[in-house]
């Protein structure tokens, strides 16, 4: 199925072929190694049962927050 990816501001983000259904919740790569979460499905088609649009949001890599150093290994770094 093909599916027209539109962001939460409905801008049209681009397009996404995959042979899976997609729901709200799942998420996906493009073809550029792009990762978008679906937040919303338009049900009301553009006249053709072979595109959907759909409702994405871009998942970014999350950085791992440094860890606050306990009491006993800060006295031990001093």
């Amino acid at each position: 199925m093909q599916y027209l990816l539109m962001d939460a501001h409905r801008r049209f983000l681009g397009t996404f072929t995959s042979s899976k259904v997609l729901s709200v919740g799942d998420t996906f790569q493009n073809h550029e190694k792009q990762s978008f979460a679906v937040v919303g499905i338009n049900w009301a088609g553009h006249g053709s049962s072979m595109s959907q649009t759909i409702t994405v949001i871009p998942l970014h890599k999350l950085v791992k927050k440094p860890q606050t150093p306990t009491l006993s290994e800060a006295v031990a770094l001093s």
